[in-house]
């Protein structure tokens, strides 16, 4: 908890009402973008409804590490210092309010792509710290099992701090820490009725360096594309083409390390088959999709604006304004 008094009070207000506050919170938001696209003045106040979006993500995450909740898009980075923790927390910051930027960026400036290559480089360093923290293995999110299980491990230390309200400080670092992780790893309080129950040990797998190479090229391709695109021209192919290069030799190497993994009889997550299916946001990256993709759309828009009610009324406009944004958006497509 915070040292400053207008916070803590915040901080404890949230851990009271959360029932309630944090449900209410996603509600608006939804209503937000549900509303946008039959709002007929959407782009005259693209940077209010998006800026509204970018600060409800925002406080979202703050909720979460005020209740101590882990997010279902959180990446796994193995052991989480302090600085590790702000790390995380930071990236997670700049992912949120990424589009804002760019948004207000493009109105206020000539070339928005200057500030779009600083916050992919920002990114970039920052993954890569956690990709050095996680010993090179893939960043990728936490099951849902893992979320349950971290979940109640945040349930336990509340648990412990209440029973015995001496445990002050750093629950890794303080005086009596042992005991507030003998509480959190043993489930003591959540399962089953207050009783410790085994210990689950973390097994850490040894990482190829194929297998860190993979993670590196996946990790520097969006910056790849910025760069290439802040100093050429926007119709040029070189950025996209240097992009999916990136992005092929990433997931390539990441699939001889997945295959040298098991004829040693080891399993290893390597999250391929997600980033496989991300290479189809190449139909909708400048300047593909402007030259080849964008005609074909349309067409497919005017065919389903003339169903009844569902197709004129719904699908329609939601897809016409996805359309439009995806052409004037680069996070929109950028899949980083």
């Amino acid at each position: 908890m915070t040292d400053i008094p207008v916070l803590r009070t915040y901080e404890r207000w949230v851990k009271r009402n959360s029932v309630w506050f944090i449900p209410a919170l996603e509600y608006s938001k939804s209503l937000s973008m549900c509303y946008a696209p039959y709002n007929l003045n959407y782009y005259d106040n693209e940077e209010w409804y998006v800026g509204f979006e970018a600060m409800a993500d925002v406080i979202s995450l703050y909720h979460d590490s005020i209740l101590g909740k882990k997010s279902p898009l959180e990446l796994k980075c193995g052991p989480e210092t302090t600085f590790i923790k702000l790390v995380k927390r930071g990236l997670s910051v700049v992912e949120k309010s990424q589009l804002f930027v760019e948004i207000i960026t493009s109105r206020r400036t000539k070339d928005k792509w200057a500030f779009i290559v600083i916050i992919e480089a920002v990114k970039v360093i920052l993954r890569l710290r956690l990709l050095y923290n996680n010993g090179g293995r893939p960043l990728n999110p936490y099951s849902p099992k893992e979320i349950q299980q971290m979940n109640d491990r945040s349930k336990c230390l509340e648990i412990a701090r209440q029973n015995f309200p001496e445990l002050q400080g750093d629950e890794e670092t303080g005086e009596f820490s042992d005991l507030i992780i003998m509480y959190a790893e043993h489930g003591r309080g959540v399962d089953p009725h207050g009783n410790f129950r085994p210990r689950k040990p973390v097994k850490r797998e040894p990482v190829s360096s194929t297998g860190i190479v993979a993670e590196v090229l996946h990790i520097v391709r969006p910056l790849v594309y910025a760069s290439l695109r802040f100093r050429g021209d926007k119709n040029d192919f070189t950025p996209w083409i240097a992009s999916l290069i990136t992005d092929l030799m990433s997931i390539l190497l990441r699939k001889v390390a997945s295959k040298v993994r098991r004829k040693k009889g080891k399993s290893y997550d390597v999250g391929t088959s997600s980033r496989t299916f991300m290479l189809l946001m190449y139909l909708f990256r400048a300047p593909f999709y402007q030259r080849y993709s964008r005609d074909k759309l349309k067409d497919l828009l005017k065919v389903v604006k003339r169903i009844p009610l569902l197709g004129s009324a719904l699908i329609g406009p939601i897809l016409e304004i996805s359309l439009e944004l995806v052409e004037r958006r680069y996070f929109t497509t950028s899949a980083s």
